[in-house]
């Protein structure tokens, strides 16, 4: 049985591209009656979501969060900060991923009022350069120090964030010690407001880097739409405050799940259809020429030595880092069967529509339409 009563709900990270599409949900839902907002661009964000409240602090400051937790007392908290998967460094991955994790784990297990925890982890953090098919029960990339520090690091949080575990039983009188935990493992995700992977399509259109491809060019990767990763926060979170016990086929608490769009779509064809909804000559696109992922993978690692030494570990390359020809090159299909049978998800988008929409909002709102314009190959209505 579910709980009917009205919940708040503290999405961290939710200034962002994903946060916003998850406060924007979670406002229209009637079974979460406040939502607030914590991050560190609460003040300047522009993704603010009208009828929620924008709390600013780092939740690497222990002492903030304890404020801040007090303050609002949460039933639910999203987890989803975290440092870009493109741009962010170890030690950024470090202090967010792990010791933020930690900081927001304590106090939210020590409270009185929070009752679940939901951890917004990553697909990529299943060990290997491919992944084909993977369910929940791959091994992950912090067993690999050759792994990514991204993907090392998602591994790190969640595993602690599933650890932490410890619902609370009908005859105990408070949540103190007690907390229900899960994590949702998402792939590339899309939508309007993304920032980075539509972004860095039309930039490669922008310098006329549309006739080579990183590998063979038909590697299969899951994408997951906004909307779908809203759903699945909500639907996780009011299955994690349900008062009855489920059976043990059934349980949610101290799980991870995977969540995209059920049906895979080529990495590759999903930058032509972005070039092409943003006014791409077909002709740029129509003989590719193919970087063997040797050569690239060996050109990156050279690249990411050349960063490391000249910015003191401080950037990444941007666009010919070692993860990024990791996900141009490789499969990267995740099964969501899981998910299906314990929570119920199925996901609802028509993907070329949805991706069309949010190349629009790149156009018009993010400021590509300017930056096409007089781009040769390039029609910009």
């Amino acid at each position: 049985m579910a709980s009917t009563a009205p919940h708040t709900v503290l999405v961290v990270g939710g200034a962002g591209f994903v946060g916003y599409h998850l406060v924007s949900h979670f406002i229209a839902h009637a079974t979460f009656a406040e939502v607030f907002v914590l991050s560190r661009s609460a003040s300047s964000s522009k993704n603010r979501v009208e009828g929620a409240a924008y709390l600013s602090s780092d939740i690497t400051n222990l002492a903030s969060i304890e404020r801040i937790l007090d303050h609002v007392k949460p039933d639910v908290i999203i987890h989803a900060a975290s440092p870009s998967p493109v741009t962010g460094t170890a030690k950024e991955y470090h202090a967010v991923n792990i010791v933020g994790t930690q900081n927001l784990l304590k106090y939210a297990k020590q409270s009185n009022y929070v009752r679940a925890f939901i951890y917004t982890s990553s697909s990529t953090l299943a060990k290997g350069a491919v992944h084909i098919d993977t369910d929940e029960t791959c091994a992950l990339a912090n067993t690999d120090p050759k792994a990514p520090a991204y993907a090392r690091s998602k591994a790190d949080a969640e595993i602690m964030v599933l650890h932490a575990n410890y619902p609370k039983t009908a005859d105990e009188k408070t949540w103190a010690g007690h907390l229900a935990t899960a994590a949702l493992r998402f792939p590339i995700i899309y939508g309007t407001r993304d920032t980075t992977s539509i972004p860095g399509c039309l930039n490669a259109l922008a310098k006329g880097q549309t006739t080579t491809t990183l590998g063979d060019g038909i590697n299969l990767w899951s994408f997951c739409s906004a909307s779908n990763c809203a759903v699945s926060h909500a639907l996780l979170a009011s299955a994690l405050l349900e008062t009855s016990p489920r059976p043990a086929a059934k349980r949610v608490d101290g799980e991870a799940f995977n969540i995209n769009d059920g049906t895979p779509y080529a990495f590759w064809g999903f930058a032509r259809l972005c070039w092409k909804r943003a006014g791409g000559d077909p002709s740029l696109v129509s003989e590719m020429t193919h970087l063997p992922s040797w050569f690239a993978l060996a050109l990156a690692t050279v690249l990411e030595w050349v960063y490391w030494i000249f910015t003191l570990g401080m950037k990444r390359p941007y666009t010919l880092g070692r993860q990024q020809v990791e996900y141009a090159c490789f499969e990267h299909t995740y099964s969501i069967e899981k998910v299906r049978q314990r929570l119920g998800f199925e996901p609802k988008v028509d993907f070329e529509v949805e991706l069309k929409k949010a190349v629009e909002w790149c156009l018009e709102e993010g400021g590509w339409r300017a930056q096409l314009k007089g781009v040769k190959g390039v029609k910009v209505d």
